[in-house]
């Protein structure tokens, strides 16, 4: 009935008259595009995770725009014109679509943008290379476990095809990781017992089976036996690819050891599937953690969540109970000897570190490369402890922890260019894997652009790290401060230190250590005047605070202010704490300041034994005296 068409057919012809159709699929497909490219690109230009979700909320505003505007106008050889009424268009002679038409170039860039739309969608429908693939979406790793295939050749196993798959169920079942389907259901499927040969089960029927009842994973077992001895075997198979990615074979004395064979082989499994799925759901460089417990398994996950928010108290205690339920748990034994080390315990550090290296031909490669790696840290032999990461890096490219290192180990021997390359490898990473780098990721690389003179550079770096760890903002207003200084930037600076100022009354902190860090900013800025100044309004008003009294101490020696004055302070400081590493150094080099070079050496020893990690100050000082008196 052409001359009384119904609403909605004729909203429709108009929708494509107008080409609103056309412009919605083009503006779709290109808003793909930007935010897929964006959020690829954007991460790698250093721009904030916020510049992503504000590009999706713009195309977001911009469709109805779009849409309405697309209604309103069109594109003509004369330009943008207003699009006339459908009557006016009829009585023109133009229809609503014309029967025959020529190839265009809107329908040329649809069809690139559909094949662009397409590449950049199929991995993500597609993926199913990663371990998540077996996991339920409640996470739990699901399970389906076939009956055994007897292969003994004896029909008086054949009981235990069922009887095997049954115990394995049951025991699976006691898991809060794993999602296992029940006997009587796996039962039901197969039918009854006569009705089917197990033999007969290949692995695709078992992996359709497991498809129709939604189990990722399947597990199948062959019963062999030569004379007496009987050998299981089982395999994990993904239901959707078939593929075997972990097998098992125990042996036993006929039946009477099956009750034990399938205790164990449920243990494996638990353990293994367990493992997977908590190393799945958290930080990269878990993966390789190395134990046969999940229990103690848990206890260093949650040790290394009190590490990463730097609780070493919790930590220390978590890994050290991880260890007394596997005592050869060698990466809880690496978290510890760093522990103590951060908290300036060398010789536990060491004990820690020297522990996980009697047992290095126990445990994996890479897992023997990490613990070569925190023995030359203890070692204080940085080349050694830069080999060692880079070969890690090798086979594990993707690990922050791995990179975070060779930054730190490059900054601390003043090689800035290539800390400043490790360190902006580890917040790409961060970024691409939607994770937050280190707070001291932050705070190093800063200060390495700030030694290269790139201070743009670091004041937007120090930005972003109190976006991420605003709890810290203090530790990064201080490295603003000492940027703006050496920028001669003194209103800037100043904004920071009222800031510090004022976070520290908040935070209860005392006057004098509030001060202190006013005199190390100065310090770092080379405005030594104004650094004494503050140092000495510390000092006035906590006398007898050792930390205060090292601090100006070292102060007044290095910069050669005051070394009597110095040598005064530090003295008492010794007294009171006399094995303290730190203090020690400063002691020492009050003594190289006064000439007294084998007292200064015999004393800067005894520190660098006492610290846990390698000082390149310190380091070079030895150098100097060992140098100096060799000519003697």
């Amino acid at each position: 009935m052409p001359g009384n068409p119904n609403k909605l057919s004729h909203f429709w012809d108009e929708l494509k008259r107008r080409k609103v159709i056309k412009v919605m699929a083009m503006y779709a497909a290109t808003a793909f595009i930007i935010i897929e490219a964006g959020d690829i690109i954007l991460p790698r230009l250093g721009l904030p995770d916020w510049t992503v979700t504000f590009i999706i909320i713009f195309l977001i505003v911009g469709f109805p725009i779009t849409i309405i505007l697309s209604w309103i106008f069109d594109i003509t050889p004369e330009g943008i014109q207003k699009t006339e009424p459908l009557k006016v268009g009829e009585q023109r002679g133009e229809t609503a679509e014309p029967i025959r038409r020529k190839l265009r170039l809107s329908d040329i860039i649809i069809s690139v943008l559909v094949v662009v739309v397409c590449l950049l969608a199929y991995p993500k429908i597609f993926n199913n290379g990663n371990f998540k693939t077996l996991m339920d979406r409640d996470g739990r790793i699901s399970i389906a476990v076939m009956p055994f295939n007897n292969l003994t050749g004896d029909s008086l196993y054949n009981l235990w095809q069922e009887g095997l798959q049954n115990l394995l169920i049951t025991s699976l079942s006691n898991s809060e990781e794993l999602s296992v389907r029940q006997y009587e259901t796996m039962h039901n499927i197969l039918g009854n017992k006569g009705d089917i040969n197990y033999a007969s089960i290949t692995p695709t029927m078992a992996s359709d089976l497991a498809r129709k009842l939604e189990d990722n994973t399947v597990i199948v077992g062959n019963m062999h036996k030569s004379g007496r001895d009987v050998r299981i075997t089982i395999n994990l198979l993904d239901s959707k690819t078939e593929e075997i990615y972990k097998s098992y074979e125990i042996d036993g004395m006929a039946e009477d050891d099956f009750f034990t064979i399938t205790d164990s082989m449920s243990t494996l499994i638990k353990t293994f599937l367990e493992i997977k799925s908590l190393k799945e759901s958290i930080y990269l460089d878990l993966r390789n953690v190395y134990t046969n417990s999940t229990e103690a398994y848990k206890l260093y996950l949650q040790g290394h969540n009190c590490h990463s928010m730097l609780d070493y108290t919790c930590a220390i205690e978590l890994y050290e109970k991880a260890i007394q339920i596997d005592s050869n748990f060698v990466s809880a034994m690496i978290k510890l000897a760093y522990c103590y080390g951060d908290i300036q315990q060398a010789e536990m550090s060491k004990f820690w570190a020297y522990e996980a290296m009697e047992r290095i031909d126990w445990v994996p490669h890479d897992i023997q490369l990490t613990i070569r790696e925190v023995n030359a840290a203890v070692d204080k032999k940085p080349e050694e402890l830069i080999k060692q990461m880079k070969q890690y890096l090798e086979i594990n490219p993707f690990s922050m922890n791995k990179l975070y290192g060779v930054g730190w180990v490059y900054f601390n021997t003043s090689q800035w260019q290539n800390a400043i390359d490790a360190f902006e490898k580890n917040l790409e990473l961060s970024k691409r894997f939607a994770k937050k780098s280190w707070i001291w990721t932050y705070i190093l690389l800063g200060r390495a652009y700030q030694e290269t003179g790139e201070y743009k550079q670091a004041m937007k770096l120090f930005e972003e790290g109190i976006h991420l760890w605003p709890d810290e903002k203090p530790q990064i207003n201080y490295w603003q401060a000492v940027c703006a200084l050496d920028q001669q930037d003194t209103a800037k600076a100043n904004v920071f230190l009222g800031e510090i100022s004022e976070m520290g009354e908040q935070k209860g902190w005392p006057k004098a250590n509030i001060l202190l860090w006013y005199a190390g900013i100065f310090n770092e800025a080379n405005s030594l005047i104004i650094a004494e100044k503050y140092y000495k309004e510390a000092l006035s008003l906590n006398r007898d605070n050792v930390t205060i009294m090292n601090d100006v101490a070292y102060f007044l020696i290095s910069n050669d202010i005051d070394i009597e004055k110095g040598n005064i302070l530090i003295n008492r400081v010794i007294e009171l704490e006399p094995e303290n590493g730190t203090y020690l150094y400063t002691f020492g080099l009050g003594l190289y300041k006064q000439g007294k070079l084998e007292e200064s050496y015999e004393i800067l020893k005894k520190s660098w034994d006492l610290q846990p990690y390698y000082d390149h100050e310190h380091y070079l000082q030895i150098k100097r005296i060992e140098e100096t008196l060799a000519t003697l």
